[in-house]
């Protein structure tokens, strides 16, 4: 039977282009190679069961030689085979006993799931321990009444949402991609097996076969692949849950009338077929839930202030001051805008490294956490591990690239020549290598003495040298060739890695001093994106949504002119007096722009007036 890590394992081997180590797994998985090799065994019988081979070789790794078409095949087999056939360790059982309480209303007894999860009750009252402090950090109780069980007690809303998060927690990219091909191509042969439970399998089908039914490819662009999933599935929480008895607060019929576009018409009719058939209300709340215009009644997320603190916060604990990282800044506000700007009750993403990120970056991963829980949870927004760790990612990138430390190789240049000569040579390697740094040029009778004083790694000489230190003999003028030496040299004396990080340091210091059209297009659209928000806040619009987007363009154009002194002229603004009535708008536009650190000439603002005028 396989367990979880035999299981991913297989997987992996199926995923995986080129061979697998046993050494990288090893790490991977924080365990032995011993463990990992007989975890193998395991796998390599599985694989023979399926007709497959396991090859392995020594010094090369361990791989799978078949067909694209015969590895998703194998995929669909493991997926299928996954949820009856692994054998339950603690994360397997603390998902099922988490997702028994929330399917049932009735109190389990400790011999209930010690039967089912064929464990000893002592390991279930172990594992309830764990389910309990997850349950508190969803804002859930686990009841423990002696003699009769225990019991899931909480907000409606807030056990939904753990409900979701079990049933993500589990599923990877192959199987969402075959559960929303079936919906949006009709491909009822696209099978994956059901990564749901047995007790959700008769309503989960009955949903996608309606949703399947009544999708149309003019909804694409209305509903993203990520919705569709959502939409699956909270249909299904829905229907269970009102099954039980629960709903979200009200029992208000929704007012389909009211509906003003197809996306929300198309989930709609999709609730009302499936609620009918178990004969239960479409309620509007329900509807609500379902298409998440919930979160949108909670309070807006600044993503600018946000990723303002994460960073601040971060740096503070960590002693790195992130913030003078402008890469970091901007990469971290486009993902969070764009996450929130999607709109999610909590955040979830789809991400297959995020075990490894936590187990090798434990310290950072728990500030991040911190960070997140502090400055996005106080806006009704949960941020779960798989989100964290992509934001981890950001921190991770910018530290390799900007604030890890850059060993330079401490070089004594000998020669005969004038002092004026081998300054010459000095800025000729320097500029060619910049991890290389000549601290001293001397002649070969000086050679000890000054290795001594400046602690020197290499010696670069015209002449042969018997030390103990490296030595590279170059011509008395180093030409291309010698520059080589030299870096091979400098390459076995920092290792590769450090090589690398040097080479990504250099390379952004080169582009940093000449003018990179990404950085100042990417700085253009914060700016303008700053700009547009602050003054969306301070004056709100009442009028169309064409009106908003017009005004943000504008601004947009208008912090593009700025950056490439291309403003509108000032006899604009001096042919168009200001009336009196609109001298506090203008001065309150400027105090935006101004701390904006934009220093704009009248004539834009006063082009700005237009528009905020027409709000008023």
């Amino acid at each position: 039977m396989l367990t979880t890590r035999t299981f991913q394992l297989a997987n992996k081997l199926l995923i995986a282009k080129s061979p697998l180590r046993i050494k990288d797994l090893s790490e991977e998985y924080g365990v032995s190679t011993r463990t990992i090799k007989y975890d193998l065994e395991i796998v390599r019988e599985w694989f023979k069961a399926q007709e497959q081979e396991l090859h392995s070789q020594t010094n090369k790794g361990i791989w799978i030689e078949c067909s694209d078409h015969d590895r998703m095949n194998l995929r669909t087999i493991l997926s299928q085979f996954e949820r009856s056939n692994i054998y339950p360790d603690q994360s397997v059982r603390i998902r099922k006993i988490i997702l028994t309480l929330i399917l049932s209303n009735e109190y389990i007894t400790a011999a209930e799931l010690s039967d089912s999860l064929e464990v000893s009750r002592n390991t279930i009252l172990s594992d309830l321990n764990n389910v309990e402090e997850i349950l508190c950090s969803w804002g859930l109780i686990l009841e423990r009444k002696q003699r009769t069980g225990y019991r899931l007690l909480g907000e409606e809303l807030q056990i939904r949402l753990m409900f979701e998060y079990v049933i993500y927690s589990v599923l990877d990219d192959y199987e969402i991609y075959k559960m929303t091909t079936r919906i949006t191509k009709k491909d009822r042969e696209v099978d994956a097996g059901l990564p749901i439970e047995d007790k959700l399998k008769d309503v989960y089908i009955a949903i996608e076969n309606q949703m399947r039914e009544l999708y149309n490819p003019s909804l694409a662009p209305l509903i993203r692949l990520s919705d569709l999933l959502k939409i699956l599935f909270r249909i299904t929480f829905s229907v269970v849950r009102l099954n039980m008895g629960h709903t979200i607060s009200s029992y208000r019929i929704l007012d389909q009338s009211e509906l003003k576009d197809d996306g929300s018409y198309y989930v709609a009719s999709v609730m009302e077929k499936v609620l009918a058939d178990q004969q239960l209300p479409l309620l509007e709340e329900e509807f609500l839930y379902v298409t998440g215009s919930l979160e949108k009644e909670t309070e807006p997320v600044d993503a600018v202030d946000v990723t303002g603190k994460i960073i601040q916060y971060v740096s503070n604990i960590e002693g790195i001051d992130y913030k003078k990282d402008p890469n970091l800044y901007s990469n971290l506000l486009a993902h969070l805008s764009l996450r929130f700007h999607n709109g999610s009750l909590y955040l979830k993403e789809i991400n297959p490294i995020e075990d490894e990120i936590k187990r090798n970056n434990p310290e950072l991963f728990k500030n991040v956490q911190e960070a997140c829980r502090r400055y996005i949870k106080q806006h009704n927004l949960l941020a779960q591990d798989s989100f964290i760790s992509l934001i981890v990612l950001h921190f991770l990138v910018s530290y390799e690239c900007t604030f890890k430390p850059k060993r330079n190789v401490r070089v004594l240049y000998v020669c005969s020549t004038g002092r004026g000569v081998a300054r010459l040579i000095k800025n000729r390697v320097e500029k060619e290598i910049p991890a290389v740094d000549i601290v001293a040029y001397c002649s070969l009778l000086e050679v000890e003495e000054i290795c001594e004083q400046e602690k020197v790694d290499m010696i670069v000489s015209v002449f042969p040298i018997e030390t103990s230190i490296p030595v590279v003999v170059v011509e008395p003028l180093p030409g291309k060739r010698d520059i080589e030496a030299i870096r091979e040299q400098m390459k076995s004396l920092i290792g590769a890695e450090a090589d690398e990080i040097n080479h990504l340091i250099e390379k952004r210091e080169f582009q940093s001093s000449h003018d990179d059209t990404e950085t100042i297009s990417q700085e253009i659209i914060l700016k303008g994106f700053e700009v547009a928000q602050a003054l969306l806040e301070a004056f709100p619009i009442e009028s169309q949504e064409n009106w908003k987007n017009a005004f943000q363009m504008h601004v947009f154009l208008m912090v593009h002119r700025y950056y490439f002194d291309k403003q509108y002229d000032q006899y604009f603004h001096t042919n168009h007096p200001v009336l009196d009535s609109d001298e506090e708008i203008m001065i309150k536009v400027r105090s935006i722009l101004k701390d904006k650190d934009l220093h704009v000439h009248d004539a834009e603002v006063l082009t700005l007036l237009q528009y905020l005028k027409k709000w008023k």
